[in-house]
């Protein structure tokens, strides 16, 4: 998917040799790691298939991952396991409870809590966003003045995104982690084109989420951030995830540090102060934080009916007819059925988090090497290798 603060190799390459005060530490990884001893408890891991899951993930550390965790849930058992390394140059090891940015996971999340004030009756899927909106907002913003709600939330609006004007280039580029308060975000939309008229195609945008989650902080009593943490995470028991609303967010104990191959060659610049600036600019289209039990327990919540009653459940999953995008939810086909739920990408951040309903079934994925280069490709490999092992022959 496409994510909220990504910089091209280009870009990060020039930002470095202009001294621009980025901490991107290079380590040479491209040889491979020896993964560090099991990182799992025995007593949460009943899976018959565990030792081939920590052999699993070992192989793809020795081919050049940082860190990676992996949740199994199936019929068959559970087992939460981790290989390589949570911070690279002091050699912790990963460790399932370890956490980590969730990227575009996110919007599962903010999609859930626009669609529980929806069933108290406070926001109307099918007005328009300028209903909800201060006008100082949603006009300057192609295609606003005509998007409902439900069109944000399918990525059916035409709005662009951020980083289709130049200037958010160039802005980032000069001053990566410099202030970015949401006016200035949302300039970057200003006198850019419409991607096409609202609900006539698919476009995923990241600006999408961003204005969902200012209509929240306009319809809510309190903030988006409020509404997460207190309709969604409070009663799953989420205590290992952090949005906004929660102490310690940004940089929580437990946090991984995040790696970028950036020139394609094996070796991972400590791009973690990026991360955690995406974290702190962006929201609704990013920024939370969680461990992948708390990654698994969300979609398992939330599919089983724990949040929304059943015929918001049903809006959330009919996907369009251009996508296979629902309302904050989308879906992969598999050789196992479809898995539905979202991924996540961003420097340093790789991540999925699906449910195969099929085969009640969970898998999370996640990695602490960025969306781009080889630890992305071998990111992929992994969860194809990890849904066959998992779910081969449910």
């Amino acid at each position: 998917m496409s994510h909220s603060f990504r910089m091209s190799i280009s870009r990060i390459l020039l930002c470095v040799a202009a001294g621009c005060g980025v901490a991107c530490d290079t380590l040479d990884i491209a040889a491979p790691l020896k993964p560090p001893p099991e990182s799992w408890d025995p007593a949460l891991n009943d899976h018959p298939r565990g030792e081939a899951f920590r052999e699993l993930l070992d192989e793809y550390v020795r081919e050049g991952l940082p860190g990676v965790v992996l949740l199994v849930r199936t019929p068959q058992g559970q087992w939460n396991g981790a290989a390589g390394y949570a911070k690279v140059e002091t050699a912790e090891p990963m460790q399932p409870t370890h956490l980590h940015h969730g990227a575009s996971v996110t919007k599962m999340y903010v999609a859930t809590g626009v669609l529980l004030l929806a069933e108290d009756g406070r926001i109307d899927l099918d007005a328009g966003i300028r209903d909800y909106l201060p006008e100082e907002i949603w006009r300057p913003i192609p295609n606003a003045g005509e998007t409902t709600v439900r069109q944000l939330l399918g990525h059916t609006s035409g709005i662009p995104d951020f980083s289709g004007d130049l200037r958010y280039d160039l802005d980032f580029l000069n001053d990566p982690l410099g202030s970015y308060p949401p006016e200035r975000l949302l300039s970057y939309l200003h006198g850019q084109s419409s991607i096409f008229a609202p609900g006539e195609g698919y476009f995923y945008s990241n600006a999408n989420y961003f204005l969902l989650a200012m209509i929240l902080d306009q319809v809510a009593e309190g903030s988006h951030a409020e509404v997460i943490s207190q309709r969604v995470l409070a009663p799953l028991g989420l205590h290992s995830t952090y949005y906004r609303g929660e102490s310690g967010f940004q940089t929580p104990p437990g946090l991984v540090n995040s790696y970028q191959d950036m020139a394609g060659d094996g070796r991972l610049m400590n791009v973690s102060d990026m991360a955690v600036h995406s974290s702190r600019v962006f929201f609704g289209n990013a920024g939370l934080i969680a461990s992948s039990a708390d990654f698994g327990a969300f979609i398992e919540g939330l599919l089983s009916g724990q949040l929304l009653g059943p015929e918001m459940l049903s809006e959330m999953q009919a996907w369009g007819e251009r996508s296979r995008y629902g309302l904050g939810l989308n879906y992969i086909d598999t050789p196992f059925g479809p898995g539905i739920g979202h991924s996540g990408g961003d420097n340093g951040v790789l991540g999925q988090v699906r449910r195969f309903p099929g085969l009640d079934a969970t898998l999370v994925l996640l990695s602490n090497g960025g969306d781009g280069g080889a630890p992305a490709r071998l990111f992929h490999r992994l969860w194809a290798d990890a849904m066959e092992l998992a779910l081969g022959g449910l």
